[in-house]
């Protein structure tokens, strides 16, 4: 007879706990053989670099529009909350087979819930908010060991991911004794990557972006990345121009600046595009000269006249899960990338003064294709 045990607190089975209460029918009066309660506290943890990131990129008074439509767009990525949990239990005794599924609403930072599962040894996965993430899905359940967050794509193209997504994993070993406790605790599997423009002096009709070379699938109990679909992840575009001259960008006095003074004298229009996705390797497979290409942005500027700039931007730096990376540059009259100002800043006067802008080192380099149409490719001299 199979004996089951409770792993503590507000939401379990009832199919479960029918066949357990039945169970423990059958023993007659030998109490120590029902099941027993045992506690298991789910907890988010978001660790992020978001605050410093926008600091670094989007900290001079210039950026406030680009770094408030950034926020607002961000409201539902960096969140140290989870709505719908889903956990796998893979009992090692039996080949690391799934013998356990429990599916919770948790709708919170933490969570404590009560299971009922058999004395054994497991390794449990656990995915969170995938209900409000369509593009992942769970695949290869009855395998622990080939377990994986995969994304769903087409033609190659996979969407940015809504929001956060949520896993973990922890050995549970659930013995036949008196209550036992345990942490399960989440980490963001996904990362957000930002190209931030100021277009000096050209006429953008449209922005899209795809990034490339990061990861196409996540496997839980292991905590690697796949990166065999080469897949390219689409941006979203962020018009920040609503956020010049608004409340969000600060004082009124402020906002008069922004617009009469900086974006009419240097900058027209500021734009962003934003994808939400896996991370990069942590190495790149590739160099330019004696810098590393570890994934690729590929920008598409439409002018005025109709024609399209293709920029291939080659990023040296890893995006790694949980982070947010920004790319800041401006696009010129034909649309080319630059990651270093076209011209000095401009400085009203000694008070306030405005920090020059470095070149970003997170771009390696850039290559750029006027006139470019669907069907045409560019590789760098490698």
């Amino acid at each position: 007879m199979r004996r089951f045990f409770r792993i503590s607190a507000v939401v379990f089975s009832a199919a479960v706990l029918s066949a357990a209460t039945g169970a423990c029918a059958l023993i007659d009066e030998r109490q120590k053989d029902c099941p027993e309660e045992m506690s298991l506290t789910c907890t988010v943890r978001l660790i992020s670099n978001k605050d410093q990131e926008m600091d670094d990129k989007l900290g001079t008074l210039h950026d406030l529009p680009l770094r408030a439509a950034l926020e607002d767009y961000l409201s539902d990525v960096f969140v140290e909350d989870a709505h719908d949990v889903e956990m796998l239990f893979y009992d090692q005794r039996r080949r690391g087979k799934m013998t356990y599924r429990e599916s919770v609403v948790m709708d919170a930072e933490q969570g404590v819930f009560s299971l009922r599962v058999p004395a054994s040894d497991y390794r449990v996965a656990a995915a969170a908010n995938l209900s409000a993430v369509p593009m992942l899905s769970l695949q290869n359940e009855d395998d622990g060991y080939a377990l994986s967050l995969v994304q769903k794509s087409s033609n190659g193209r996979v969407q940015s991911h809504p929001e956060a997504v949520y896993a973990a994993r922890q050995r549970m070993l659930v013995r036949d004794r008196d209550e036992q406790q345990f942490d399960l605790h989440f980490h963001m599997a996904n990362a957000v990557a930002v190209v931030a423009l100021n277009c000096d002096s050209c006429e953008v009709k449209n922005l899209r972006a795809t990034f490339s070379g990061l990861a196409d699938s996540f496997r839980i109990l292991d905590s690697a990345y796949s990166f065999d679909q080469h897949h390219e992840l689409e941006a979203k575009l962020i018009d920040a121009s609503p956020y010049v001259n608004s409340s969000e960008t600060g004082s009124e006095e402020t906002d008069r600046f922004l617009y009469d003074i900086f974006w009419e004298r240097w900058t027209k229009l500021p734009l962003m595009v934003c994808a939400v996705g896996f991370p990069s390797p942590s190495v790149g497979s590739a160099v330019i000269g004696t810098y590393p290409i570890i994934w690729t942005i590929n920008l598409y500027a439409t002018l005025a006249d109709g024609t399209v700039t293709r920029n291939e931007i080659y990023i040296g730096k890893p995006l790694e899960s949980s982070q947010l990376m920004i790319v800041k540059g401006w696009l010129t009259a034909n649309g080319s990338f630059m990651n270093t100002p076209p011209h000095p800043p401009y400085i009203p006067g000694p008070d306030p003064e405005f920090p020059e802008q470095p070149s970003d080192s997170t771009v390696v380099g850039v290559t750029v294709m006027l006139n470019w149409t669907e069907g045409m490719s560019q590789t760098p001299d490698l």
